[in-house]
């Protein structure tokens, strides 16, 4: 015996093997196509080379697939990446300073706040007031 929708109600029904030109299950397992993938093609006419890349030791770095050169960078970044980039024993987020570490403080505080709201209102949710 099996079961399928009936195509009037939409509901199930049972159903003597005969009325099914197969049965739904067991289902054969069919075995998996073994295919090689296909093979990565670059488009080489836009990228260049390494020697390209590279004319002088002393030439500046460019763009990938391009001979464009990268931008300079501003003395004001390179302070900032040295300092940030110091070995100081300092976490990442207090290294620019004193208003780094205000804001982190803030940032704790109102989190801490944020979680006792939410404590406030599971409690108020699971004893609620008697009227």
């Amino acid at each position: 015996m099996y079961h399928q929708f009936s195509r009037a109600t939409g509901r199930l029904v049972s159903v003597s093997a005969s009325n099914l030109q197969s049965p739904l299950f067991p289902v054969a397992p069919i075995a998996l196509q073994r295919a090689e993938p296909p093979a990565i093609q670059y488009n080489t006419a836009q990228m260049s080379t390494v020697n390209e890349a590279c004319v002088a030791s002393g030439a500046r770095k460019t763009i990938p697939g391009t001979n464009i050169p990268y931008a300079p960078v501003p003395e004001s970044i390179r302070k900032q990446q040295a300092q940030f980039q110091k070995d100081d024993d300092v976490p990442v987020f207090l290294k620019g300073g004193p208003l780094d570490g205000i804001l982190y403080r803030l940032t704790m505080a109102l989190c801490v706040v944020g979680l006792l709201g939410i404590g406030q209102t599971v409690y108020e949710h699971a004893f609620p007031k008697k009227q």
